[in-house]
């Protein structure tokens, strides 16, 4: 961040708070004191009335406001996505709230950028199936560090994983709204192999802890399903596509097996085996539990019963499948395969 923008954003801070220390804006803007100090005495001589006290910190003047805040269409475009994302997890006064909020964000940001807003929210949806969050901000499947470069050709390159695990969704978010064709390299979850992509991007999905792209991949000639931390590059291409020769994203999630028919799975736990069920529940459509004496009953809507069974495997004895005659046929024949493969 440049100077500029960084004064811009202390003072912003400064009117989000009645107080602030040194040290804490040193840490927000990941500066020295000394350099706070400097941008602090910018801002008096510029005429802002910010008051000190020592040993407690620094403050606006009663009575001074800054002008009305303009929105980015980057930041309204970010707090869209978390609109999509809270839907799952908040109740619905909170929920309620958010969305005036928002609404007051698309009220005050110019009329071309609220038609790309528009459009850009039919072209992401949210799996709404337990929550979407890992515990402290952590996936267990992802624990390194990610960020991401630039290289002289202008391809971005990922390093490693995010917070979240995923990337690229500036840039996905960009090309979705432009129409615009890109170039990925690709490492498929099955085999890790890396393969180059030439993409139509038509949405946004986030199912499972990840974002995915759907898109019409023109090396498969169909449409596909990437993870966006599967990612390793990607390249905005100069071409765009016709939007209307492809199908919208819910078209696409509609077409789907099992769409909207995901399966209801009732599953009891016992008290050894809930301790370790943890946060891997919510890839497979978490929805409510229900505490009892000996053990813990859980409902699921998965739209995976197979992989689900593979997962319930490792608990033995100690699950029972209440309802789900896919999971339990699938457990059986799993165990049958497993007793003959040890007993051979």
């Amino acid at each position: 961040m440049n100077r500029f923008d960084r004064v811009t954003s202390l003072l912003l801070l400064l009117q989000t708070r009645s107080v602030v220390t040194a040290q804490f804006l040193a840490e927000h803007f990941n500066v020295s004191e000394r350099t706070i100090y400097r941008d602090i005495r910018t801002l008096e001589n510029a005429g802002v009335p910010i008051g000190a006290e020592a040993g407690v910190g620094y403050f606006l003047e009663k009575g001074y406001r800054l002008p009305p805040v303009s929105f980015t269409l980057d930041e309204a475009a970010s707090l869209l996505l978390g609109e999509k994302l809270l839907v799952a997890s908040l109740d619905a006064n909170s929920l309620q709230d958010f969305k005036q909020a928002l609404n007051k964000v698309r009220a005050v940001i110019d009329t071309c950028d609220k038609d790309y807003l528009s459009s850009f929210d039919a072209d992401i949806e949210v799996l709404p199936t337990g929550s979407h969050f890992p515990i402290d901000g952590v996936n267990p499947h992802d624990q390194n560090q990610n960020t991401s470069t630039v290289t002289d050709q202008g391809v971005l390159q990922g390093q490693g994983a995010t917070h979240s695990g995923d990337r690229w969704l500036r840039e996905c978010r960009a090309a979705l709204v432009r129409r615009q064709v890109i170039e990925i390299d690709y490492a498929a979850l099955s085999s890790n192999r890396h393969s180059t992509r030439t993409i139509e991007p038509i949405g946004l999905f986030y199912y499972s802890w990840h974002w995915h792209l759907i898109g019409w991949c023109r090396l498969r000639e169909a449409y596909r399903d990437f993870r966006l931390d599967r990612i390793h590059a990607l390249v905005p291409q100069s071409e765009q596509f016709a939007r209307h020769s492809r199908l919208t994203l819910q078209q696409y999630l509609n077409e789907q097996p099992g769409r909207d028919e995901l399966q209801e799975v009732e599953l009891f736990f016992g008290l050894e085996a809930a301790r370790f069920v943890g946060e891997q529940r919510y890839m497979f459509g978490f929805a409510d539990e229900e505490r009892q004496a000996d053990g813990v009953k859980m409902r699921f809507l998965t739209p995976v019963p197979e992989y689900m069974a593979r997962w319930l495997l490792q608990y033995t004895d100690d699950v029972d499948v209440i309802k789900g005659d896919s999971i339990k046929k699938a457990l059986q024949r799993f165990s049958a395969q497993l007793a003959a493969h040890w007993n051979g």
